[in-house]
């Protein structure tokens, strides 16, 4: 089953993220290797202050803390159930890191606060991704990063259907008319499995 597929198939009327979705989800693809070729491949540093939108079971939270042991992590997700389930699954001696229950339209988060932005696997899931990337825009520092990777599935698509988020230069175009800079897009692989990995930077 594609890691797409659960969210592709639901009934648009009934709620996506239940507690028994969550449970499967995070048992299927919390250890996807999407997360850690994306924390392996953001250059972070030690005192960063990162925010991870859509963190699902917290795997790339705890990646990420392996490496930012001096600043701070926080892994954000619309559903209570992930919450749970990301908090059981992290030892309480990483301290640096937390997790709280917010959308990506609509982040918890003060101004210009954050110097890293990570979103994996989680664009698609939005409910407006232009109200999203500009929240991004609102608590990134000046200079801050923006990480926006997805799943390679076939050819040139993202995997999601028709519509504006649908290929990498699509995805790349959206960014920009957010009014981020230096997009790049790059890729990466490992044992088979593939990401798109967008960059951007809040001038």
């Amino acid at each position: 089953m594609n890691y797409h597929d659960n969210h592709d198939n639901h009934d648009q009327n009934t709620p996506i993220w239940d507690d028994k979705t969550a449970e499967w989800y995070a048992a299927e693809f919390g250890d996807h290797i999407s997360n850690a070729l994306t924390i392996k491949n953001a250059k972070l540093k030690q005192d960063e202050h990162l925010l991870e939108i859509g963190c699902g079971s917290g795997s790339a939270c705890r990646e990420a803390a392996k490496i930012i042991t001096e600043g701070t992590i926080i892994g954000m997700d619309p559903t209570s159930a992930m919450i749970r389930i990301a908090t059981e699954n992290t030892p309480s001696s990483i301290v640096q890191l937390e997790y709280l229950l917010g959308s990506a339209e609509n982040l918890p988060i003060e101004n210009d606060s954050k110097t890293i932005c990570i979103a994996i696997n989680s664009l698609h899931h939005w409910n407006d991704y232009k109200k999203g990337l500009a929240e991004i825009l609102r608590v990134l520092k000046p200079r801050g990063r923006l990480i926006i990777s997805d799943e390679i599935v076939s050819g040139d698509s993202c995997g999601h259907s028709e519509g504006p988020l649908s290929k990498p230069t699509l995805v790349i175009e959206e960014i920009k008319r957010a009014g981020l800079v230096n997009v790049k897009l790059e890729t990466f692989e490992e044992d088979g499995d593939g990401i798109y990995l967008f960059r951007a930077e809040k001038s």
